[in-house]
C-alpha cells in the first residue's frame, strides 16, 4: 500500500458451505465440515480500496509476472486434438522496463522448466519434433493468457498490481520523478510484450498415448 509504483493484491477465500455452522464449534468437531474455507482468486486494490477480482486464471498468470510460481500444472490442447498435461517443475520472470523515444516500455521474460504429465492425444513422444511442437503450443498460450490478463487489468481496473512502475522507478529514476504522480494513466496504455521459453526437461513414466500406439498398429 505504501510502495510507489505497485497496487497491493490480497488472496481471497470463500465459505463453502453452510456458514451459520462453520462459526460454531462444531464445525471443527466434525471429519467432513459443513463449512470449509477455500482459495478464491485475488483481491485487486487501488491503495486501501477493494475495486474487483483475478479469476483463477488471472491469478495464476498475476504470479507468472511477480514470480511468484513455484509449482503448477496445465492443460493444453494437442496441435491434431486431445489434451495434454504439464508439470511446472521451476519457473523463472525477469521484469525489465526501458524507454523507447521517451515513453516506458515493459518486457516480461518467462522461463519454465516442465515434465509431461499426461498424454491424451495421437503424438510421438519418441521423437525431438513433437517434444519441439508441446513447447511451442505451451509456450503460446502461457503468453496469451498472460498477456490477457494484463491488458484486462490496464483496461478494466486501470491501476498497476505487477509492480511495472517499480521497474521503471529503478532502471529510470530520472523519468520516474516526473511520470509517477501519474503512473495509473500511463499503465493504461503502457506497451507489455511477454515473452515465455518453456522447456520440456522430463516425460517421467509418461510414454506414447495408447492413441498413437493403435496408429502404429494400423
Amino acid at each position: 500500500m505504501v510502495s510507489e509504483g505497485k497496487h497491493p493484491v490480497v488472496t481471497g477465500l470463500r465459505i463453502k458451505g453452510e456458514q451459520e455452522i462453520g462459526e460454531s464449534k462444531k464445525n471443527m468437531e466434525e471429519i467432513a465440515s459443513p463449512a470449509q474455507l477455500q482459495y478464491s482468486g485475488l483481491a485487486v486494490f487501488k491503495k486501501d480500496k477493494l475495486i474487483g477480482w483475478l479469476n483463477e486464471e488471472e491469478s495464476k498468470a498475476y504470479n507468472y509476472v511477480v514470480d511468484h510460481v513455484k509449482s503448477t500444472v496445465g492443460v493444453f490442447a494437442c496441435p491434431e486434438g486431445g489434451k495434454f498435461a504439464l508439470e511446472v517443475i521451476r519457473s523463472k520472470t525477469e521484469v525489465k522496463g526501458k524507454l523507447e523515444s521517451g515513453n516506458p516500455r515493459i518486457d516480461v521474460n518467462v522461463r519454465t522448466e516442465v515434465n509431461v504429465g499426461e498424454v491424451e492425444c495421437k503424438i510421438d513422444l519418441t521423437k525431438t519434433k513433437s517434444i519441439e511442437e508441446l513447447e511451442k503450443v505451451a509456450e503460446q498460450k502461457a503468453r496469451e493468457f498472460i498477456e490477457q490478463t494484463i491488458h484486462h487489468v490496464q483496461k478494466k481496473y486501470k491501476v498497476d498490481i505487477f509492480g511495472f512502475g517499480e521497474v521503471i522507478h529503478r532502471s529510470e529514476p530520472k523519468y520516474w520523478e516526473k511520470a509517477k504522480d501519474d503512473w495509473d494513466q500511463i499503465f493504461v496504455n503502457l506497451p507489455v510484450h511477454v515473452n515465455v521459453d518453456g522447456k520440456i526437461r522430463h516425460l517421467g513414466t509418461v510414454s506414447n498415448s495408447f492413441l498413437e500406439e493403435m496408429k502404429k498398429k494400423e
